[in-house]
């Protein structure tokens, strides 16, 4: 059962028509070709995503510990965003405030503002300690101007995360009231 064709004729088929051929499949079947890759690497990927995460607080909980500074463990699906060298020296300079460990407090504050920052357990968002700043902005929107003032305030004389600042001053003017 030999091919019978002139061979200029099975050249052609392997030089011209068949890469053209599977150049078409390859187009038309793309979509479902990524969409089966997908199907097969999701689950393994959020898995490993798990297991990083988790090393990494873990690494960072162990180099505290070891150097005697305490790193604030985030929650479950927040970016992990402090480096173990910022976990170990919180402050330092060019570490943004709002990854500073939530001990961490701004003597002077209340003598700059001249208010009294108000207790934590008072705040109109439970467990606010425990909040990251993304956390916290989309809480912000649905308090009243009192709340927005007791939460601006508690943020100032505490650990002053620009973002919780900036959006309540964003808040406040938008609704035409002024912030401190």
């Amino acid at each position: 059962m030999a091919d019978e064709r002139p061979v200029h004729e099975r050249l052609l088929d392997l030089a011209l028509y068949v890469p053209v051929g599977i150049a078409t499949a390859v187009v038309e079947e793309l979509p479902s070709f990524a969409e089966k890759g997908r199907q097969r690497l999701k689950g393994q990927l959020e898995i490993a995503r798990a297991i990083g995460k988790f090393t990494v607080a873990e690494a960072q909980r162990r180099v505290g510990k070891a150097t005697g500074a305490t790193a604030r463990p985030h929650a479950v699906g927040d970016e992990l965003r402090e480096t173990p060298e910022r976990a170990v020296q919180p402050g330092a300079r060019g570490v943004p405030r709002e990854e500073e460990d939530e001990s961490t407090s701004r003597p002077g504050a209340e003598a700059i503002t001249g208010e009294t920052a108000p207790d934590v357990a008072s705040l109109p968002i439970p467990g606010y300690d425990t909040l990251a700043a993304s956390q916290v902005v989309q809480r912000l929107a649905s308090l009243r101007p009192d709340e927005l003032d007791a939460v601006r305030r508690y943020e100032e004389s505490t650990r002053g995360r620009r973002t919780i600042l900036h959006r309540i001053a964003q808040l406040s003017s938008s609704d035409g009231r002024a912030t401190a």
